[in-house]
């Protein structure tokens, strides 16, 4: 086999993994921790090493006070709600609400099935163009200057719609006022507790579009009316969530207390949260250790750990437990998203180089340097680790998985194969390869790594990179993330420039539709540069949004995948996995309710008779 860039790389991982495990191998260092135990809010354990904490639901003893401790790894740019951006998620979904809510998982995924959360009840109308709402009465807002804790009304509501259609790149995906193609035709009052949302069509996954998902920044949440008034969000957070902003200190942390008045009474256990705000890696290791901060690894807005460091940690600190998390919990970075510029020039523009680039990675020896898999795999610890095709792996039911004889012959632009990918890009007129530039966040968001990975294979054909490292706010969000690919080489993004509804359909239409608004990835077949998308992409899509039948919907989903692996109009992350995460035993019900409104938080409560607080 051809010793390629990371193939090198992953050989130095492996001898710095052995090098950390006291007793000379993984296996020693997994019988070590089955003496020393950490699973002992568990009886019995999915994996034959002991070293996985089974989730248990301990909510009927749950006791409501304390203070959990958490990280977040950077300051947000701005609190604005309006404004998407990474650091804001570790704070901002326990401070707001939504319309409605996307139900937690029970010690599984979340289906992403809709609940209430101030809309408390609803209706469609037979044609599926009107869905009334009615709003809860009696949801008081935060116990803060100048909104003083007074009942949330229809006008806060209103004026929120009308601020996000005003101020939110996301409103493009919503509102057809905004975008002419998009399905909201108007949010209008009918009495005080009256709420209709008037469609263009009967989309499948309207009533998704008013819920909000991990990603929580970017969507629509409600906010007091005197905001952009008396009240200024960019420094500030005022909701009806169930945790308020106490005090925020850049480059210290985030204090949230909680909101007495929250309509959901026998929820939100834990009175206050501590986010200390760590960019260090290393440090964030070692305050775990310490027990200065109680999780690692649960959310990527908290920062995730490396999969190579939870033995050695779990070794230093035996009573850490250490959990499954969820898939995708481990990400292989950002979506690659090609560059048109300059017009008619790119060399993305030629379909047998995004085929090449997408042949030279090695996908399993990325999942498993980045997720250890098959090392731990040997150990009795078994991860669930995915490719993804044009669709996140995340997507259950939904993504057709591309080692699976019903993807079809497509499947081969996911295999690796160097040979063949020198060929295509011979024929493409670059025998030697090229050189182009590779944009990055510059931020500690879960791409550099990857990055530096995915750029090191690809320059195995030739093609070489220079790193671009993008502001933020500046840069990033509107030029690159939200840019359609009008820029020079290749960016690693993610897509939470568009609202998906919590639908497969959804979060391919952002993409791949040419009229998805901002995430949209702007290609073309012309080769012009003038981002009219694929109209064999475009008429999959627009059916598959109306089609009220779920398994021909489905059938159009799997279709549209093959389809893309072709066309490689951009390459999604190459895979996700459950991974590893870990836990101080105080924090009860982790892992129990996953994904959802408000994440774990949510339900998590803290008990100071287990460690750190008590030694077990």
């Amino acid at each position: 086999m051809e010793s390629t860039y990371w193939s090198r790389m992953v050989d130095v991982r492996s001898t710095r993994r052995r090098a950390l495990v006291a007793a000379g191998s993984l296996s020693a260092g997994l019988a070590l921790l089955t003496a020393c135990g950490g699973g002992k809010e568990s009886a019995t354990s999915k994996t034959q090493s002991g070293l996985v904490v089974e989730p248990v639901d301990t909510t009927q003893q749950a006791k409501r006070g304390g203070t959990m401790k958490d990280r977040l790894f950077a300051d947000p740019p701005t609190l604005d709600v309006a404004v998407a951006n990474n650091p804001w998620d570790g704070v901002g979904p326990v401070v707001y609400s939504t319309l409605v809510q996307f139900e937690l998982g029970y010690l599984k995924p979340t289906e992403n099935k809709i609940l209430p959360d101030l809309a408390e009840s609803w209706e469609t109308s037979p044609d599926g163009l009107q869905i009334t709402m009615k709003i809860r009465p009696g949801v008081k807002f935060h116990n803060k200057s100048p909104v003083n804790g007074r009942t949330l009304d229809m006008d806060d509501i209103l004026f929120s719609w009308n601020r996000f259609l005003a101020k939110n790149s996301s409103s493009a995906a919503l509102s057809n006022a905004v975008n002419p193609l998009a399905p909201v035709l108007s949010l209008q009052a009918t009495d005080s507790r009256t709420l209709s949302i008037r469609l263009q069509e009967p989309l499948v996954y309207a009533l998704g579009l008013f819920a909000a998902p991990g990603a929580y920044s970017g969507n629509l949440l409600i906010v007091p009316k005197e905001t952009d008034s008396t009240v200024d969000l960019r420094g500030d957070m005022i909701g009806t969530g169930p945790w308020s902003l106490a005090n925020y200190t850049p480059s210290v942390g985030f204090t949230l207390k909680r909101h007495a008045d929250y309509y959901e009474k026998d929820r939100a256990f834990v009175d206050q949260i501590d986010r200390t705000i760590i960019s260090e890696y290393a440090t964030t290791r070692d305050q775990l250790k310490a027990g200065n901060i109680y999780t690692f690894g649960s959310h990527p807005t908290s920062g995730l750990i490396n999969q190579e460091d939870v033995l050695p940690l779990k070794q230093d600190e035996p009573r850490i437990s250490v959990y499954q998390g969820e898939l995708g919990s481990a990400t292989a970075g950002g979506v690659q998203s090609f560059g048109w510029l300059p017009a008619g020039k790119s060399p993305f523009v030629d379909e047998r180089v995004r085929q090449a680039i997408s042949m030279a990675l090695d996908r399993d020896l990325l999942m498993d340097a980045f997720f250890n898999v098959a090392k731990f795999k040997t150990q009795g610890v078994f991860l669930d680790a995915r490719w993804n095709s044009a669709l996140a792996s995340t997507n259950e039911g939904w993504w057709l998985d591309p080692k699976s004889k019903d993807f079809g012959p497509n499947a081969k632009y996911y295999q690796h194969n160097l040979a063949e990918a020198k060929m295509l890009l011979a024929a493409a007129g670059y025998p030697n390869g090229f050189e182009t530039i590779s944009h990055v966040p510059g931020v500690e968001l879960p791409y550099a790594k990857p990055a530096e990975a995915v750029t090191g294979m690809i320059s195995d054909l030739g093609i070489k990179s220079s790193t671009h490292v993008l502001d933020y706010v500046r840069e990033y969000i509107p030029l690159y993330r939200d840019g359609n690919g009008q820029f020079e080489g290749w960016g690693f993004m993610s897509t939470a420039g568009g609202t998906t509804g919590g639908s497969a359909i959804g979060a391919l239409a952002i993409e791949y539709w040419s009229k998805g608004g901002a995430a949209f990835h702007g290609f073309s077949t012309s080769g012009s540069n003038d981002q009219s998308g694929d109209p064999q992409v475009d008429a999959m899509i627009e059916k598959a949004r109306l089609e009220q039948d779920i398994e021909k919907g489905r059938s159009i989903v799997f279709d549209l995948q093959r389809y893309l692996a072709k066309t490689v109009y951009a390459l999604s992350n190459v895979g996700a996995a459950t991974g590893l995460t870990v836990a101080w035993p105080c924090v009860r019900n982790y892992r129990v309710f996953r994904g959802g409104h408000n994440s774990q938080m949510y339900r998590l409560w803290v008990d100071d008779t287990k460690p750190p607080f008590k030694s077990a």
